[in-house]
């Protein structure tokens, strides 16, 4: 820590936000939504090219990382802690900070506020086979999973599963860290044996899934803020018109809706848990029989948190509103501007060119849909430096991918 963040958190003395996570939207929306508000912020993350560092609403600082060097990451946060004049807030925008923080939550509550509730009800929805298994019981809709516990399991359902189908972790984020993607494609029985033994030789548990059919239209989100009492606060709801990767990738460009039923679903869920905290509900609307069924729930900042805020939902500032006890912006109706798109330049423009070359899309309709009145995921007039950063970071990954094959999972 040099002297001018040493001098950032030790002399401020308004509660100071955390924004903890290595994806570069989530904490840049963030640090924008809370530095508008005038809420002093503060960055951790593994490298200096983090965009957010480049805000003029943060400060950012370098730390170990959170899985690989869990100990040394809790005790960097440990001293910074020791040094505020006012308890901080932790807001973390991944899993893997998420968990990190929450299993040393005694260690940390005598420094930090915490945003969400405790390590048991947030692994429900961040350990996907917990998840799944309560909504089978639960009866509540979702895609048809399976939980084998070794090979010879995996063999019995080889027969019961349609073809393709997908296998993905238990633990998503740490499963990304060995293969750099979420989930496997699996095309037949075959394949699923062979990619089970694969992933097992690296401890991974695993769940086998149907695809629900249907294109990124058909992804839908709900967020929100609940509180303590579970009431939501600042409720919002969205669906996808483009991703990255096709097929199971991120919402690169999405757009406000009104269906009230992701609201019912999502709170009855949250009630019946207990849980408090920020919501990113994702959904997947089956054409079989109509059903908005559960894909996940991220209990944190997701990688579109900047799009609600738009629309007088800004839920990294109501979490840390209420995570110090002050009052709670009363709600407002949005205003009524649904041609406002979220974008992410730098992966719509590969998911435009994939659908290009398969004929789902013309280039002519594009002009449109990047105009200047959309949210846009990294560039903002009043905070353009990250954008330029990351932009002149990424310029030759992003060519390179739209010189070579279109293959995008």
């Amino acid at each position: 820590m040099n002297q001018s963040q040493e001098k950032y958190v030790t002399q401020s003395t308004e509660p100071i936000a955390f924004i903890l996570g290595i994806y570069p939207t989530s904490n840049l929306g963030a640090v924008r939504n809370l530095g508008r508000c005038g809420v002093p912020t503060v960055v951790l993350d593994l490298k200096k090219n983090q965009a957010a560092f480049y805000s003029k609403y943060a400060k950012g600082f370098i730390c170990p990382h959170p899985k690989y060097e869990e100990k040394s990451y809790i005790d960097f946060i440990m001293s910074l802690g020791v040094k505020l004049h006012e308890k901080g807030v932790l807001i973390p925008t991944g899993d893997t900070e998420l968990l990190a923080l929450l299993k040393h939550r005694s260690q940390l509550e005598p420094y930090f506020h915490f945003t969400m509730s405790s390590y048991d009800k947030v692994n429900l929805f961040l350990n996907k086979k917990l998840f799944y298994q309560y909504l089978q019981k639960q009866d509540i809709p979702h895609a048809k999973t399976f939980f084998p516990c070794d090979e010879n399991e995996v063999k019995g359902i080889c027969g019961d599963i349609s073809y393709p189908c997908i296998i993905k972790p238990v633990y998503p984020t740490y499963f990304r860290l060995d293969f750099h993607t979420k989930l496997f494609l699996v095309s037949s029985p075959q394949q699923l044996i062979a990619l089970y033994k694969k992933i097992s030789a690296k401890h991974h548990e695993v769940m086998l899934q149907e695809i629900i059919p249907g294109e990124a239209e058909t992804m839908f989100g709900f967020n929100t803020y609940y509180d303590h009492a579970g009431t939501a606060h600042g409720m919002f709801m969205y669906q996808r018109i483009r991703e990255w990767p096709l097929g199971f990738g991120n919402g690169c460009y999405i757009q406000r809706v009104e269906v009230p039923i992701l609201e019912h679903l999502t709170t009855s869920l949250i009630r019946k848990i207990g849980f408090y905290g920020i919501v990113d509900a994702e959904f997947k609307r089956d054409p079989r029989d109509g059903l908005y069924k559960f894909i996940e729930i991220n209990p944190r900042v997701w990688m579109q948190n900047s799009f609600p805020s738009r629309f007088g939902c800004n839920l990294p500032y109501i979490a840390y509103l209420d995570a110090i006890n002050k009052p709670l912006p009363k709600e407002s109706l949005p205003p009524k501007n649904d041609s406002v798109k979220w974008v992410y330049f730098l992966e719509d423009i590969q998911s435009v060119r994939a659908q290009i070359k398969k004929g789902s899309i013309l280039l002519r309709t594009l002009l449109p849909a990047y105009s200047l009145k959309n949210e846009y995921a990294l560039f903002s007039w009043d905070d353009p430096l990250p954008f330029f950063i990351l932009g002149c970071q990424s310029v030759s990954t992003v060519f390179s991918h739209l010189l070579g094959p279109t293959e995008s999972s």
